[in-house]
């Protein structure tokens, strides 16, 4: 996006004043190349604005630094007149250390003595400096054409120096691994002793003696109209994500020249803190998605009191459920939630993140207008999808091979003022080792199961029945999942991590049942009870009614009749919500992520989804985001590394099979 010479823009901090008069840019450039000397020897962050337009970024000591120039103006060309492709300089400012500059003949040499003074105090801690100076490939060049017009395209242009054959090979690799539109990239490899963007002064001719070197990559411009020069911001979007990658992917190589320079893995190299942009975006899709509770909302408040209606029917007669008010107009909410500049954000992994959660929450809020009506089966299709058929076989495996429990016995069960004491002592327990865990338990007549967690509090039905030897398993459940995950994330400066990530329920479900199997309490009526709710999803998704889903149940499966009766309810509430598959599918899923041979720890850093713990170790490589506060109860128990080994080789079939 175009920016204006002093407009401070996601973290970057003007330090222009407009009652002051502007200073000459040779005074301008003095003073900033007296800020990067002090700042960047003290390995502090730099944002600055640049004259002429632009603005420079060092998040702290690094190895390279990502530039662009626009082109300076043609002969005639007024200064009004802005170059049509200026949004290519969006090319690097996803970087942790970038130079943004006005390409006129006026800025050229005090930009060349700026990156000297940077290579300058660089060379004193981490050696050699990279430049690496991107340009968009003119329309007329035969590199920017391509006989597939959408197939993205790079020229890198290097010296032949030995010192940096493994850099291009390693950047060329990453680059012919971006894919747009389908297509993968063309790259092009051309040696030149003056590399960099064709028709401007080199900004390494200053400290070239002193080690400092330069690698030119030409960008076809495939993110905009070759006629036209209008722009496709999405293309742009996931050009900008992955060439970030790539570049990152060089600059490891290049540290690899130096063993003062030790790196574990090419993500360390990007932005380690959240810019004022990002932090402002995270903050207000966290507000917009802590100001509902959408599975709140959407569970009966009247469910105890349908299943006496039920049961005194004889199992015949379909309940009628009612729902809490909504306290907010949906449509309000989603003004503002698409009011939220994201596209001000420069960090590409976060830009994702935050557009994936903004759909999410749209399609929670659509569902939420619909509640009760057949349009919100479509709306729960949409956020939960529907149980993939190997999911279906292994719920009708589970049921098969699985004599019944005795589900709906009630003697001996603990009262729900019990419950909540067990509750309160897990809460101590974790509020010793960490003083913000502060949830609270009440203890309610308006929900459908035993126990639930919405945010930091934890609802326990008045009605609950609860077999003492399923109370503590349960409690793992709850509180030392839903609960420590939402105060891990609190703990961490991405709100998203509490909020949740798009998708967190099937991961969190999936370590709230492997934490009942992992302290020895994951029974055998219990995964029944999983499996049967992917049949009842399967079966509200074929459009047959609440008493069909119940005889399907109770009849072919022989849960009995309140356990029957209540997962029919939990799929049929709303209109028919399709979110009760998610348990035994995020089990699965977790199962499998565990014999790939990946750790648990990373998953308690708060409420993720297994498709982005890319994303969160990619976040805690850069600094950006740290360990998890805390870890499960269990965690030093001495049983507990036995239970997960067997995770680790056993499939969940083999696992139920030692139940038995």
């Amino acid at each position: 996006m175009p920016v204006a010479p002093n407009e401070p823009t996601d973290h970057f901090i003007s330090t222009d004043k407009p009652t002051m008069p502007a200073r000459p840019a040779d005074a301008d450039f003095d003073a900033l190349i007296a800020i990067v000397r002090d700042r960047l020897s003290r390995n502090m962050r730099i944002r600055r604005n640049l004259p002429g337009g632009g603005r420079l970024r060092l998040d702290r000591q690094l190895p390279f630094l990502c530039v662009y120039r626009t082109p300076p103006r043609a002969e005639g060309e007024s200064p009004a007149d802005q170059p049509r492709d200026r949004s290519a300089a969006e090319l690097v400012t996803t970087e942790a250390a970038y130079l943004f500059a006005s390409g006129e003949p006026e800025f050229a040499e005090r930009l060349s003595q700026l990156c000297a003074a940077i290579n300058e105090v660089l060379r004193d801690h981490l050696g050699s400096l990279l430049i690496l100076e991107l340009w968009s490939l003119d329309d007329g060049d035969d590199a920017a054409k391509s006989r597939t017009a959408l197939r993205p395209g790079f020229r890198i242009t290097a010296s032949a120096e030995p010192t940096l054959a493994s850099t291009v090979d390693a950047l060329a690799e990453g680059l012919r691994a971006i894919k747009l539109h389908g297509l993968r990239a063309d790259v092009e490899v051309i040696d030149d002793d003056q590399p960099g963007a064709p028709g401007l002064p080199s900004l390494s001719r200053q400290c070239a003696a002193d080690g400092c070197l330069t690698i030119g990559i030409g960008v076809r411009p495939v993110y905009r109209n070759a006629a036209t020069g209008e722009l496709y911001p999405l293309v742009l979007q996931s050009l900008r994500r992955q060439l970030a990658v790539a570049l990152r992917k060089g600059v490891f190589a290049f540290t690899g020249r130096e063993k003062s320079q030790p790196l574990a893995h090419y993500e360390a190299l990007g932005p380690s803190t959240i810019p004022k942009a990002a932090r402002a975006v995270d903050q207000q899709l966290s507000e917009i998605s802590q100001s509902f509770d959408f599975l709140l909302q959407v569970t009966p408040v009247n469910a105890e009191k349908a299943w006496e209606d039920f049961e005194a029917s004889g199992y015949a007669k379909a309940p009628t459920l009612h729902y809490r008010p909504l306290p907010y107009h949906p449509s309000l909410l989603k003004r503002q939630l698409y009011s939220i500049p994201i596209e001000h954000v420069e960090d590409a992994s976060l830009v994702q993140l935050f557009e994936q959660k903004q759909d999410e929450l749209d399609k929670q809020l659509d569902a939420l207008k619909h509640l009760g009506t057949r349009a919100f089966f479509y709306d729960s299709l949409h956020l939960y999808g529907s149980p993939d058929e190997d999911l279906v076989r292994l719920a009708d495996s589970i049921l098969d091979h699985t004599r019944a429990a005795a589900d709906d016995i009630h003697e001996n069960c603990v009262p729900a003022d019990q419950v909540a004491a067990a509750a309160r002592e897990h809460i101590d327990y974790y509020h010793q080792r960490l003083p913000d865990f502060q949830a609270s338990v009440q203890v309610c007549d308006t929900i459908a199961s035993a126990l639930m967690v919405a945010q930091d509090r934890l609802f326990i039905s008045e009605r609950s029945s609860i077999r003492p030897q399923r109370l503590e398993p349960l409690l793992h459940h709850e509180v030392g999942t839903h609960l420590l995950t939402y105060f891990n994330g609190r703990q961490q400066p991405l709100r998203q991590l509490y909020a949740g990530f798009p998708g967190y329920e099937a991961l969190q479900e999936g370590l709230a049942v492997l934490a009942e199997y992992l302290v020895g309490g994951l029974s055998v009526g219990r995964t029944r009870t999983l499996a049967a709710r992917v049949l009842a999803v399967r079966s509200m998704l074929r459009g047959e009614s609440f008493m069909e889903t119940f005889e399907l149940l109770h009849d072919e499966h022989h849960l009995g009749p309140r356990s029957a009766f209540m997962t029919a309810l939990r799929v049929h509430r709303g209109g028919g919500l399709s979110k009760d598959a998610i348990y035994l599918r995020g089990l699965r899923d977790l199962l499998t992520y565990l014999r790939e041979g990946h750790e648990l720890e990373p998953l308690y850093v708060g409420k993720i989804s297994l498709e982005e713990v890319r994303l969160v170790q990619e976040l805690r490589r850069r600094g950006v985001i740290q360990p998890p506060a805390l870890l499960p109860r269990f965690w030093d128990e001495p049983n507990y590394r036995a239970r997960l080994a067997l995770c680790r080789r056993l499939s969940l079939v083999e696992l139920l099979e030692q139940l038995l």
